[in-house]
C-alpha cells in the first residue's frame, strides 16, 4: 500500500473524506486555522452584528432566529452568544433514539437554564431503526438518519414559522480540512450539506429497490426545495466563521450551566458528543474501519492546531486510543439484531477489529495543557432512552 502523505504539523493524511490539499507539507486545514490568530476579529465580529439586526428586522415570526441543538456542549456555547446579541431563538432538536441519561440531562438542561421555547421533533421509530439498518449494512454508518434529519428538520421549521435565520455551530470542513477561508463566510446550503455532513448520500440512497418505507412519511428526512429556501428569503450561518473557534476552551465553559460531561475511552474530550449511546461506540468503530482512524484523531489534530499538545506526545497519545476497546451489544440490543445475525455482520464486517469489541475503564493520564480544560466527567446509568423525562416531544 503507497504511503500516505501526513502533514508535518497535524496528524491528518491525503486521504481525509473531507478532501484536504497539502502545500510545503502543511495541510489545507493546519493553513486554514493560522487564520484564527492572523485575522482581526474585531471586524469580523462587527459584520456578524450587522448581519444579525438585518434578519432580525426582517423577522415575521415571534423568533428572531432557530439555533439546532442536540444538547453538545457547543450548543451551550451557541445559545449563550446568541443570547448576548439579545436575539430571541426558537431551539430545535431531533430525537435520534441513541441518547443516554447524560445526553436527556443535557437537552432538558439547555432549554431549562436559558429557559427558551424549543421543538424536538421525535420521528416514527420503526421507520427510523429501517434507516439505520439500510445505512449501517450499505455504507457501515449508522448515523447517516440522524444527520439526514438534523441537517434538514430544522430548515422545514424556520420556513413553516418565517423565521430567516438559523446559527449553526462550527463548520467541520473549515476547521477540519480547511477547505475554505474564514473570509468565504460559507453559509448553509443543500451542496454544502451533502457534501460534507452526508458525504454525497442523500435519503433515497436508503429507500431503494425492496424498501417498504412510505415515502410519504419521509419528507423531513429531505432538504426543502431550492424555490421553497429562495422565496422564504432564509439564511443559514456558521459562528465559526465569525469568532475565533476554540472548541474544548468553549465546551469547558459550559460546565458553568450545568453541562455534564461524559467519560469515554476512545478519546481524552470529555465534551463533544457527551450524551450519546453510539458516538465512541460502534461509530467509533466504524469510521476506524472506513476511515483507518478513530474520533481521537480528530481531537488531537484540533489540539495540535491550538497549541496545546505537540505532535510527538499526540501520537503516543494516539496509539492508546486507538487499542481501547468499545461496547456495542447495547446498539444491537436497540437495533433488535439477532444472535444469528450479528455473528454474521461480526464475521464480515469487523473480523479484523475482535480485538476492539469488548468493555475497558483504561485511562490515560495527559501532561499538557489539555488537562486545564477537563472538569469532572460522569458515567452514563443508562443508554438509548427513547424519550427523555422532563422534555416535551
Amino acid at each position: 500500500m503507497q504511503n500516505l502523505i501526513e502533514c508535518k504539523k497535524c496528524l491528518y493524511k491525503e486521504d481525509h473524506p473531507f478532501g484536504i490539499t497539502f502545500k510545503d507539507g502543511i495541510c489545507s486545514g493546519c493553513i486554514t486555522h493560522a487564520e484564527k490568530d492572523n485575522l482581526d476579529w474585531v471586524p469580523i465580529q462587527d459584520s456578524l452584528l450587522s448581519l444579525i439586526y438585518k434578519y432580525k428586522k426582517l423577522s415575521k415570526s415571534h423568533y428572531d432566529c432557530l439555533i439546532p441543538v442536540k444538547g453538545d456542549a457547543e450548543d451551550y456555547f451557541v445559545v449563550s452568544k446568541v443570547l448576548e446579541m439579545d436575539l430571541k431563538p426558537l431551539l430545535v432538536s431531533v430525537n435520534d433514539y441513541f441518547l443516554n441519561d447524560i445526553g436527556w440531562h443535557n437537552l432538558h438542561n439547555l432549554i431549562t437554564y436559558f429557559d427558551l421555547d424549543s421543538f424536538i421533533y421525535t420521528p416514527n421509530e420503526s421507520i427510523y431503526k429501517e434507516l439505520v439498518r439500510t445505512s449501517l449494512r450499505r455504507y457501515m454508518n449508522i448515523l447517516l438518519p440522524s444527520h439526514l434529519l438534523f441537517t434538514s428538520f430544522p430548515v422545514h421549521v424556520a420556513i413553516q414559522r418565517k423565521i430567516p435565520l438559523i446559527i449553526w455551530g462550527q463548520l467541520q470542513s473549515v476547521e477540519q480540512v480547511g477547505k475554505f477561508s474564514h473570509l468565504d463566510r460559507v453559509r448553509m446550503s443543500r451542496w454544502n450539506r451533502r457534501e460534507h455532513d452526508l458525504f454525497g448520500r442523500e435519503i433515497d440512497k436508503l429507500i431503494g429497490t425492496g424498501s417498504q418505507l412510505n415515502e410519504d412519511l419521509l419528507d423531513y428526512y429531505k432538504y426543502p426545495r431550492t424555490e421553497e429556501i429562495e422565496r422564504s428569503g432564509l439564511i443559514g450561518i456558521y459562528l465559526s466563521n465569525y469568532l475565533r473557534w476554540d472548541p474544548l476552551w468553549q465546551n469547558a465553559e459550559s460546565t458553568k450551566f450545568g453541562f455534564k460531561p461524559q467519560k469515554n475511552n476512545s478519546s481524552f474530550d470529555i465534551y463533544e458528543r457527551a450524551g450519546s449511546s453510539v458516538y465512541y461506540g460502534l461509530h467509533d468503530l466504524l469510521k476506524m474501519k472506513k476511515l483507518g482512524y478513530r474520533k481521537s484523531t480528530d481531537h488531537l489534530v484540533r489540539e495540535i492546531r491550538h497549541g496545546r499538545i505537540k505532535k510527538v506526545d499526540a501520537k503516543k497519545l494516539l496509539k492508546k486510543y486507538n487499542n481501547s476497546k468499545v461496547s456495542i451489544d447495547d446498539f444491537f440490543d436497540w437495533l433488535e439484531v439477532e444472535e444469528s445475525g450479528r455473528e454474521w455482520f461480526f464475521k464480515h464486517h469487523l473480523s479484523d477489529f475482535i480485538n476492539l469489541i469488548g468493555s475497558n475503564s483504561t485511562s490515560f493520564k495527559i501532561e499538557n495543557n489539555i488537562d486545564k480544560h477537563l472538569h469532572r466527567a460522569f458515567k452514563p446509568k443508562s443508554s438509548f432512552i427513547r424519550y427523555g423525562k422532563g422534555i416535551s416531544l
